[in-house]
């Protein structure tokens, strides 16, 4: 197995344990200690990972298997297109990671909610 296909899997493993099972404990097997987040309304390091996905299962979000569209590597970058259901809504999600010794190290993200109206008739997925 190459490097890049390494890391996706890391990736993808990481994702679907942390967002889609909802499993606080991935957070610290699977994520750097120093792990950098890009995304403004989260601090750095694994506590507000940790923060969010208790407050996902608090608000009833289902544990759930998270569908890839999207899954691509080059180095150290994984990119992940995914869907996932929250609050009774179809979201979208393009993460980003940057994966440092076998765990993810840094974090970008993009997510939309699904309209209920959409502009046009391409499917985001």
């Amino acid at each position: 197995m190459t490097q890049a296909q390494t890391n996706k899997q890391i990736a993808i493993t990481a994702y679907q344990r942390i967002f889609g099972d909802l499993d606080v404990t991935g957070v610290d097997e699977l994520m750097s200690k120093d792990f950098i987040q890009h995304n403004p309304t989260l601090p750095d390091g694994p506590d507000g990972v940790k923060a969010v996905v208790q407050m996902l299962a608090s608000q009833g979000v289902p544990k759930q298997k998270v569908v890839f569209k999207h899954v691509v590597a080059e180095d150290d970058i994984v990119f992940l297109h995914s869907r996932t259901e929250m609050a009774g809504k179809e979201w979208r999600f393009i993460d980003i990671y940057r994966i440092e010794n076998g765990k993810l190290a840094e974090h970008w993200d993009a997510m939309m909610e699904m309209p209920d109206a959409p502009a046009n008739h391409n499917p985001m997925f």
